[in-house]
């Protein structure tokens, strides 16, 4: 990660943006209203503005963190902080944890996909096909990788026609009374948005890629986190106001459900439709998670490129994804992954910035 490489592989502000909105955007657009409903009831949206203000909050301290060293990424200038031994130990943790989330992403899209559209097709087909096509893409520089999250978000706009057509099937008595389920449940349903809303983290690797000043840096991470928030609590909003709240605990993806059964004359299935723009955001979620984890191996093995690391963690992320594509397991997972991102998106940082400030470590002092 050296001054040339940064230079030739540099970002805008708007291609960090887009970044990290893809990051944020990906397979819990489907089920984040059933996972909240789950803990919180009807105030589950409530839940997720929650998880999205501690977002911010997040951003702020990994903004402040990053801005004492605006020309290094974190695997570059933690040494600094807590040494060299601590530092491969916590950058070998981050990239464990952005394998398991890659692993999670591919797995949960290889789930819908055999129940919703291709049955009959072994997972192993999909995860081969998406491993390979992610894997073309993120051995290139970051700015190949920017360029086509921006292409991708554009399909954003499908999202639009949740809203359109189910405008007139929502109730919005059933969001009432509002906050009834308590503190303690609206809580919980935060920290099941956690894993949704999470891909804050990476500002920490991309704010010395971006051609902006560190306002500009938070702006576009600020940004992202708040659409995506806005995106996520709309979808669940009409989720919640179209089902009871005794339909909404057998709908496990009501997103879907709403798509399916809106009947228009010249389209039969706009749920499947809505499915393919769906596929766009889950490898997108699913590439920038998988780019990540190997350019913290390739770091920790001080390789001059993270094309190696790169194959490796593919040939290992199609069996498991894989194997773990089944409810059970995916439940499991993502419960223990949503816990762990705690600790990567706001404790780590948070305890990175206060010994920084404590020791006076800024970028150029010892």
């Amino acid at each position: 990660m050296g001054e040339k490489m940064k230079r030739e592989a540099s970002i805008s502000t708007w291609q960090l943006f887009f970044f990290m909105l893809q990051t944020h955007v990906g397979v819990g657009i489907l089920s984040l209203p059933y996972d909240v409903h789950q803990a919180a009831g009807k105030d589950g949206w409530l839940s997720i503005l929650l998880a999205g203000f501690f977002m911010q909050l997040g951003i702020i301290v990994i903004w402040m963190l990053a801005s004492r060293f605006p020309n290094k990424a974190l695997p570059e200038f933690l040494p600094l902080i807590v040494g060299r031994v601590i530092s491969v130990l916590i950058i070998a943790l981050y990239m464990l944890f952005f394998f398991m989330v890659a692993s999670q992403v591919l797995a949960v899209f290889l789930s819908i996909t055999a129940d919703w559209a291709f049955p009959r097709t072994p997972s192993v087909v999909f995860a081969v096909i998406i491993t390979g096509i992610t894997i073309y893409l993120i051995q290139e520089d970051i700015r190949v990788i920017a360029r086509f999250h921006i292409v991708v978000s554009f399909l954003m706009v499908s999202v639009l026609v949740v809203f359109i057509f189910i405008w007139n099937h929502l109730n919005v008595y059933y969001l009432l009374p509002i906050a009834s389920s308590g503190i303690q449940d609206i809580a919980a349903g935060a920290q099941k948005a956690i894993f949704s809303l999470a891909g804050i983290e990476m500002l920490l690797w991309l704010f010395p890629f971006t051609q902006a000043n560190n306002k500009g840096k938070w702006k576009a991470a600020a940004g992202a986190s708040l659409v995506v928030t806005i995106i996520y609590t709309l979808l669940t909003l009409c989720a919640f106001t179209y089902f009871s709240e005794a339909k909404l605990k057998h709908v496990p993806e009501p997103v879907i459900y709403m798509l399916r059964s809106i009947e228009l004359g010249i389209v039969e299935r706009l749920d499947l439709i809505f499915l393919t723009f769906w596929a766009g955001f889950s490898i997108t979620s699913f590439m920038n998670y998988l780019y990540l984890a190997a350019m913290s191996a390739a770091n920790i093995t001080k390789a001059k490129h993270h094309k190696t690391a790169v194959y490796i963690f593919g040939l290992l992320i199609i069996p498991l994804a894989v194997y773990t594509s089944n409810a059970e397991s995916i439940k499991m997972l993502g419960g223990f992954i949503s816990s762990a991102a705690l600790g990567f998106l706001f404790i780590i940082p948070l305890f990175l910035l206060v010994v920084a400030v404590i020791m006076r470590k800024r970028e150029g002092t010892g």
